[in-house]
């Protein structure tokens, strides 16, 4: 049946049908292999319990044969190429899909068309994690606009590229004093800013001492011993805790 020719449901039941041949396809040993996503980025040999794990896993990989034996030598070939807390589920990825194109072609697949399924594999997973710290996503795009963003190093222009802000980065306020990101982020010992909101009221009930070592700070000169303790004492006591 035509892809274009068909109607949402039927897509959908022809997308699960194909699912299950790949699925009954499979060789019971890869069913049976009980292999694990990591997320960690821990490799698999850092304790004896998960290099005994990552034995009995190359011990059911190695009972394929056949076709499936020669996808799998592809896949180690370039799960190298993947960092190590990865390498297994590209593995599997890699042979999975290799598995649908056989499936969908009827045809062995030749060695070198396999390399290449391999390769794109390889970078769907990069473009992949590019999509998560940045947004994006250039496999939408056309050929020519890869080529050229590659020439020409564009993906700083993007208009999909998630743009990450340093807690550093200045802004000027409507008053025009200058804040930085920072200063915005909630803290759990903020100052109330109730009792700070009116400067002329605080003023007047404010210690003596306390405008003096303001007068200091605001000439750029250094506080004593003394005078900093006051200093972070008053702070402690007008901070207040955020619920």
């Amino acid at each position: 049946m035509n892809i274009t020719n068909m109607t949402e449901a039927q897509a959908v039941a022809e997308t699960k049908a194909r699912s299950q041949r790949v699925k009954i396809a499979l060789p019971e040993a890869m069913l049976k292999g009980n292999k694990r996503r990591q997320t960690h980025s821990k490799g698999l040999k850092g304790s004896g319990q998960d290099t005994e794990a990552r034995a009995k896993l190359e011990a059911t990989y190695n009972q394929l044969d056949g076709e499936w034996r020669e996808w799998l030598e592809v896949a180690r070939k370039y799960e190298n190429r993947i960092p190590q807390q990865d390498q297994l589920d590209v593995r599997h990825d890699i042979i999975i899909r290799l598995a649908t194109v056989r499936e969908r072609s009827g045809e062995p697949i030749p060695i070198y068309k396999a390399y290449r399924v391999a390769s794109y594999t390889v970078a769907d997973y990069y473009r992949g994690k590019a999509k998560l710290s940045t947004g994006l996503d250039c496999k939408h795009c056309p050929t020519s606009k890869r080529r050229e963003c590659v020439r020409h190093s564009l993906y700083s222009q993007c208009p999909k590229l998630r743009r990450t802000l340093s807690l550093n980065a200045e802004y000027v306020g409507a008053n025009g004093d200058t804040y930085s990101i920072l200063d915005t982020v909630a803290d759990d010992t903020a100052i109330d800013l109730d009792q700070w909101l009116d400067a002329g009221t605080w003023l007047r009930g404010c210690p003596v001492r306390l405008v003096t070592i303001a007068v200091k700070l605001a000439k750029g000169e250094s506080l004593d011993g003394k005078d900093r303790k006051y200093l972070w004492k008053y702070r402690k006591h007008t901070q207040k805790p955020l619920l």
